[in-house]
């Protein structure tokens, strides 16, 4: 036998010990408590190092030698530890358990940091002030560096240089079109039902795309299998209730959850005793509701439902002598979604899940007209609808074939129904009725490879195909993430990525009546491109107790569209592709910085983000670039939660922004309209001069929050109350929401006659968030019923019949 053959059968017969000497553990990790699942949760092999984190399913998958002991850690649970003499590839199901030893699990998990993301915990949410008192997702990450709000008490988010359009919003792994009540005063995201939260503001994973700026993947509650729980809470904006429990199936729950403002009834009233001829009426509410089925330790299945709208109303009447005049204007926006999702552990190597998905976003205003009189008698209408609607597949796959290789990848597929501007009046037929339908079609493939445990590369891509009317679109976004860990406590990562949106938000900020129109991408408004380039170093200090981070960022965008200048809506008009200007390219580039302490008696972070953002059109400041509305270069952002005691924690945020661009007047001058005065001599009105686009700024942007948490339990009656007490705005900073010109800071613009003496203009401020505190109380209660003795004997049952699946429970 030659020695070439000899080596070769040495070196098959060693690859086939080592691969006999390895195991492969799959399964998931939950709370003993809530069986819920656990995203992000840390697998550690404890000789080796080998690590791997759940996924938003709670899943997870990892090659381990014989024997190995290994550890399961979240923040905020005891780490549980296991020896798991196993001799096959098993299935397993570990729970935590709630407890204090935060220090030891800090230590552990922040060795599996992803960079360009913002994991958001459930304890930073709740303890965030806010105004109301109540918590919200979308302005706690606005906390954190590279994310901006779009103005003051806005929840839309800015990401790294975009538009609140740009961002992808999945609600398990469904995407939402439009996320905010209030004019954006508040996200459509109830924190009742959320159980996990993962920003990406760059380096997204193949199986993300659609959207050119960040994308928010939020992972709902699965409600709890051992009792009717639930809790109620009502504060300054509103009330809400959640429920959960068992329902009727073995291995099921559901939870349900609602939001109602309670200041409709308040807001009518006030206004009808002001004047007796003039009402409002606003109010939203949203409705979310999961049910889960887990027939065994290899399948679930899950339906989600969530509605929201947002309403408001105005009434006017009129009446003289024996004239009747009555108005209306109702403005009503809103979400439909309704999903089934099932996921299957085909074996410890392969997981797949598939799901089904409808999603419809609809704005409708409509205004009436009611006259009677001797004379006249008539009633008109007029009406202007838009909406999307989502019928969605998507099919993913995680496939763990080795220990340093492992692959996600799957098919997307969406059929969308655009009516981007429906008018019509009794006096005329409808106009711009146009349906597009569009087909978006994905197929994305993501390799991980771990290199001698220091160099850790995701190399993918995502391909897309497009097609509307007379349109089609194919491409390829490559994807590249490398982390290198340059030692224990340091890593630096490179990331590059391209991706692509086929529909575009056309908007118009500083408005509280929704006008958001989705337009999607044909011949005429051409798909939006990005590409972007960041890197990064993370480090740990003090036994990891302080986590530093620094990002940098580069991100080109073109084929951006918006308004063209001089409007403002796309409603009435038939040929509204002419109000868009298309064309826009954009150039946004920053630095990042972060300072965390992870434990001990308080937490908290320091956050510092430098950017700059410009935009170019053809035909905007005549085809000069302009800074983007919403550059802010600086922004910091300080934050403290300080547990006082076990009943109390108090916790401040500092924010401070540079101020928003915004265009001058430089003259102004006198332009003859169609109306006259009695003598003849023609009406004039005033038109301003306008300068460089963007050119000057508004007064630096900063405020001060505080909050009380207070929590009360009596363990005897099972009753758990917490009181919020929370001061938005703390030292009554007047921050400007917009500027304005006139001749007196009385807010009402005279048309000057020719005949009238002079009166130079003067630039004024409106600031709508002066000193805000505000309360909330919320109460939680659960039936003494439990089905956890039920559900141990059934455990025992399985671990009998299937020998090669392994149950464990703490």
């Amino acid at each position: 036998m030659s020695q070439s053959k000899i080596l070769m059968a040495i070196f098959l017969m060693t690859a086939s010990l080592l691969l006999h000497a390895q195991i492969r553990i799959s399964g998931f990790v939950k709370d003993i408590q809530t069986q819920e699942l656990m995203v992000g949760a840390h697998v550690i092999e404890q000789n080796t190092h080998n690590a791997t984190v759940t996924n938003n399913n709670g899943y997870f998958s990892i090659i381990l030698p014989l024997n190995s002991t290994v550890e399961f850690s979240f923040v905020g649970f005891k780490p549980t530890i296991l020896t798991l003499k196993l001799r096959n590839d098993s299935l397993i199901t570990v729970y935590l358990e709630p407890g204090t030893e935060l220090e030891e699990v800090m230590v552990k998990a922040q060795k599996t940091y992803i960079p360009n993301t913002i994991h958001l915990s459930r304890i930073e949410m709740i303890n965030t002030p806010s105004i109301g008192s109540t918590p919200d997702v979308l302005k706690t990450l606005q906390l954190h560096a590279g994310v901006q709000s779009q103005n003051e008490g806005s929840s839309l988010l800015l990401v790294r240089g975009g538009n609140p359009g740009e961002n992808l919003y999945l609600l398990d792994n469904v995407p939402l079109i439009y996320v905010n009540h209030l004019g954006g005063f508040i996200s459509v995201f109830n924190p009742e039902i959320i159980n996990d939260v993962v920003l990406y503001k760059g380096a997204f994973p193949p199986k993300y795309g659609s959207k050119l700026s960040s994308v928010v993947d939020i992972v709902q509650k699965e409600g709890t299998p051992e009792k009717l729980r639930g809790s109620f809470e009502i504060g300054v904006t509103g009330g809400t209730l959640a429920l959960e429990g068992p329902l009727g199936l073995r291995n099921s729950s559901f939870i349900l959850t609602g939001r109602k403002t309670f200041v409709d009834l308040l807001y009518l009233g006030i206004t009808s005793i002001l004047d007796d001829s003039y009402k409002v009426f606003y109010g939203f509410h949203d409705l979310n509701a999961k049910f889960s089925w887990k027939p065994d330790a290899k399948n679930s299945l899950h339906l989600n439902l969530y509605q929201g709208d947002d309403y408001l109303n105005f009434w006017s009447t009129t009446k003289s002598n024996e004239i009747s005049e009555r108005s209306s204007h109702g403005n009503i926006w809103g979400n439909w979604m309704i999903s089934v999702r099932y996921n299957h552990v085909w074996s410890s190597r392969i997981f797949n899940s598939n799901s089904l998905s409808y999603t419809r976003y609809r704005l409708k205003d409509v205004t009436k007209y009611k006259i009677n009189s001797p004379d006249d008698s008539h009633i008109s209408s007029i009406i202007y609808f838009s909406s999307v609607q989502d019928f969605s597949f998507r099919s993913a796959w995680q496939y763990r074939p080795i220990k340093f290789w492992s692959m996600d990848f799957g098919l997307q597929t969406a059929f969308l129904i655009h009516k981007p501007n429906l008018f019509e009046s009794d006096n005329s037929t409808p106009i711009g009725e146009e349906t597009i339908y569009t087909l978006e079609n994905a197929a994305y493939l993501d390799n991980l490879l771990t290199i001698f445990n220091k160099l850790k590369a995701n190399i993918g891509v995502r391909t897309v195909s497009y097609a509307a009317e007379k349109f089609l679109d194919f491409v390829f976004e490559p994807r590249i993430s490398l982390n290198i860990e340059v030692s224990k406590e340091h890593s630096i990562n490179l990331n590059y990525m391209q991706v692509n949106q086929y529909s575009h938000l056309i908007f118009t900020s500083q408005t509280f009546l929704n006008n958001e129109i989705w337009v999607p991408a044909d011949t005429d408004i051409p798909p939006a491109w990005s590409e972007q380039y960041s890197t990064g170093w993370t480090g740990y200090f003090r036994n990891q107790k302080f986590k530093t981070e620094v990002e940098l960022y580069y991100k080109k965008l073109d084929d951006l569209s918006t308004y063209r200048e001089g409007y403002t809506s796309l409603m009435g008009d038939e040929n509204w592709k002419t109000k868009i200007e298309t064309g826009g390219k954009g150039i946004a580039y920053g630095a990042e910085f972060g300072i965390y302490k992870n434990y001990g008696k308080w937490t908290g972070f320091l956050n510092y983000t430098y950017s700059h953002s410009i935009r170019q059109y053809m035909e905007i400041n005549q085809g000069e670039e302009y800074l983007f509305e919403y550059d802010r270069p600086n922004c910091l952002s300080l934050g403290m939660i300080y547990p006082i005691n076990d009943h109390i924690t108090f916790s401040t945020n500092w924010i401070y922004q540079t101020g928003l661009p915004y265009t001058p007047a430089i003259g102004r001058y006198l332009v003859p309209t169609d109306l006259y005065y009695e003598n003849g001599d023609p009406f004039y009105a005033e038109e301003l001069i306008y300068g460089e686009r963007n050119s000057q700024r508004m007064r630096d942007y900063h405020r001060m929050d505080i909050a009380l948490n207070y929590t009360r339990l009596t363990k005897k009656r099972k009753f758990k109350s917490t009181w919020t007490f929370s001061i938005y705005n703390l030292y009554n900073r007047q921050n400007p929401y917009y500027y304005y010109y006139n001749t007196d800071n009385t807010g009402e613009i005279n048309p000057p006659s020719p005949y009238d003496a002079f009166k130079p203009l003067s630039m004024y401020q409106v600031s709508y968030f002066s000193i805000i505190p505000s309360i909330a109380y919320k109460v939680y209660f659960e039936s003494s019923s439990s089905n956890k003795d039920k559900r141990s004997e059934r455990e025992k049952e399985k671990s009998s019949k299937f020998k090669d699946w392994l149950y464990q429970k703490e």
